[in-house]
């Protein structure tokens, strides 16, 4: 998976055009896509539906979007490559700026888990459990293992505190547009800025 320069919100407004987001070299050989003089090595390989969960913006209504991603074959390895925007995640199905959100709201703010849930969460609960949001545990527990971040965060003690530093981070990672924005607006695009 590669995460082209595109935002989920650009390309859901406009789904790139083959070009715009081949990928530079194929990730299986390292063949130029457009060697110089040659014919193309990386073609267009059709669309794939992904599912994304989560919010698009601070404070908008969460939702389940399909979206089309492109899909890429190397004629050299026959490597086939998917291009996503950025923001997404490798096996997640909520993007990144959304779970940067929830553990925002949740570790930083001092929401409940169950006012997280109705603020990020796709799906409604349904029920009468009273449970809270059991995934916003699990990335608070391995944050590590959700976001692939340019600089270590360092061994802290305590799962959480790992999870807070790394929110510290990716407020780092946002754009300088947004530094005098509020933090979870800064977590946020911070988090849309991953690779």
């Amino acid at each position: 998976m590669i995460r082209a320069a595109v935002g989920i919100k650009a390309w859901i407004a406009k789904l790139p055009s083959v070009d715009e987001v081949r990928p530079t070299r194929c990730v299986g050989c390292g063949t130029a896509s457009r060697p110089v003089g040659e014919k193309l090595a990386v073609h267009g390989h059709g669309l794939l539906e992904r599912q994304l969960r989560g919010v698009l913006e601070v404070g908008g209504a969460p939702g389940v979007i399909v979206l089309s991603v492109r899909r890429y074959a190397c004629l050299a390895c026959k490597a086939v490559m998917t291009v996503v925007p950025a923001g997404m995640l490798r096996r997640r199905q909520y993007s990144a700026p959304s779970i940067a959100l929830a553990l925002h709201l949740w570790l930083l703010a001092g929401l409940s888990d169950c006012a997280v849930r109705n603020q990020v969460c796709g799906w409604r609960v349904h029920g009468s459990s009273g449970r809270g949001w059991a995934q916003l545990y699990r990335w608070a527990r391995q944050p590590e293992r959700v976001f692939a971040l340019p600089r270590p965060t360092g061994v802290l003690e305590g799962a959480y505190a790992v999870a807070k530093r790394m929110l510290t981070t990716l407020r780092s990672l946002a754009p300088v547009t947004c530094h005098a924005a509020p933090i979870a607006l800064q977590v946020f695009e911070g988090a849309a800025h991953t690779r």
